[in-house]
């Protein structure tokens, strides 16, 4: 393994860079917008690394179609059933399960360098087969460490076990601030966000037609999983207060009995309200560009802080104009009124009458939408953000550092065509970074 050696000052040493063996852990086989943002840089570093997923699905196919090697749980195991919201009791039942998992994990870790956890289940595991095996680990944070989305006993564990952890990617300086804000003190923190590749958007490729009845109506369209938070209701409650549109949701009740619950109560809600010719339910789409091209507007409904918004980022890059809600990372994504329309969460009336604004006027919506796809091109490149990404998950796991007195070594996001020794400050000395712009550091 090729290595460095170096002092960098007198309160740090910096001793051994190389190429570290990566072992990545998911929960889930299924493709999330966490799955696909870990599918993007385990393909790109498969010569050195692997994925140990928890379950089958389509996401080990995906992983396998891209020459990654993939290890997978003993699916003869006790598989554990915690959620974010479970308490005390729930672990206890869960635990023959868990240990199960961390026996798994640790005979497959054994020879890698470095573990990296993609999300809050995964980190458990990983956390505490790291501390068996003496190896570092990164965890990836996707997630906002509040009440809404947590149990008081899932945030702690979460917390702890980040804190624990040799450093933490966050997805947005949003679920970065929720982490400090539940007691997070990990000083190797990085804000990286979600990359994408730009030639998907360009439209080179064949031109398909989702089948949308929508009788000459306007579309909106909104992406991601079926879930209550995610605020499918407060769509179909606006498409109520607004004639001639139809809504089509594409995306599916992926990993809880409580989000297909949450579906079906779409689906009588939207009869309730007189609706229902109006709606379609699309189901989970592993390409979701064509529904992109065919809708003409997207909504972002989310009715708790947003850790990323992902399809925000998707919709401007196809030219589509997006509405989407306060809190959380989608404000750091659209300038209100210049890239997009924020709007309040669960707030039918003003997300129905942004909806009304928007169609009405077309110019005004497109311009909107060209300006969103020329910041997010530039901003959101995969091709600019995964060289920072990796650059920091090899520094974690490589440098061996005495240090003699206080400091840390962070690295944030910053504008394209800023060296990581201008962003840093002097990577590896215990300094912080220079500040980043408000609404570019994502």
């Amino acid at each position: 393994m090729a290595e460095t050696v170096g002092v960098c000052s007198d309160d740090w040493v910096s001793v051994v860079r190389f190429d570290p063996r990566i072992l990545f852990v998911d929960q889930t086989g299924e493709l999330g917008g966490a799955e696909l943002c870990l599918a993007d840089l385990a393909i790109r570093l498969r010569n050195r690394g692997s994925v140990f997923l928890f379950e089958a699905g389509p996401f080990e196919e995906l992983l396998k179609q891209n020459g990654v090697d993939v290890r997978l749980a003993n699916r003869a195991g006790p598989k554990p059933s915690v959620s974010k919201r479970s308490r005390f009791y729930a672990y206890l039942f869960a635990l023959p399960g868990l240990l199960s998992l961390i026996g798994d994990l640790a005979r497959a870790a054994k020879g890698f360098d470095l573990l990296y956890a993609n999300t809050a289940k995964a980190m458990m595991v990983t956390t505490a087969v790291g501390l068996l095996l003496r190896k570092r680990f990164l965890f990836h944070l996707h997630d906002m460490i509040d009440a809404a989305h947590f149990s008081r006993l899932n945030r702690w564990l979460l917390v702890l076990a980040a804190n624990l952890a040799t450093g933490v990617v966050a997805n947005s300086e949003a679920t970065a601030a929720a982490y400090r804000r539940s007691g997070g003190r990990n000083r190797n923190l990085a804000v990286v966000p979600n990359g994408f590749r730009l030639e998907l958007f360009q439209g080179n490729g064949p031109e398909l037609r989702p089948a949308i009845a929508s009788e000459g109506r306007s579309v909106i369209g909104m992406f991601g999983r079926i879930t209550s938070w995610k605020g499918q209701k407060v769509l179909i409650q606006a498409l109520a207060q607004v004639p001639d549109v139809t809504a089509v949701f594409v995306g599916a009740p992926l990993f809880t009995d409580e989000d297909k619950t949450y579906q079906q109560e779409l689906i009588v809600q939207a009869k309730e309200l007189g609706v229902a010719d109006r709606v379609q339910f699309a189901g989970f789409q592993r390409n979701i560009l064509p529904y992109l091209k065919a809708v003409d507007l997207v909504a972002h409904c989310s009715i708790s802080p947003e850790p990323f918004g992902r399809v925000i980022v998707e919709a401007l890059l196809a030219g589509k104009p997006v509405i989407a809600t306060r809190g959380g990372a989608p404000a750091e994504i659209i300038e209100d009124g210049v890239t997009g329309v924020l709007v309040s969460p669960n707030e039918s009336a003003e997300l129905a009458a942004a909806i009304r604004s928007l169609l009405a006027d077309p110019v005004r919506a497109s311009q909107m939408a060209a300006r969103g796809r020329e910041i997010v091109s530039k901003r959101y490149s995969l091709d600019h953000l995964l060289p920072e990404w990796i650059e920091f998950i090899d520094r974690s796991a490589s440098w061996k550092a005495t240090r003699q007195s206080g400091g840390s070594a962070s690295l944030r996001h910053s504008e394209p065509g800023v060296s990581a020794e201008q962003k840093t400050s002097g990577v590896g000395c215990g300094l912080e970074p220079h500040p980043t712009k408000a609404g570019v550091s994502l």
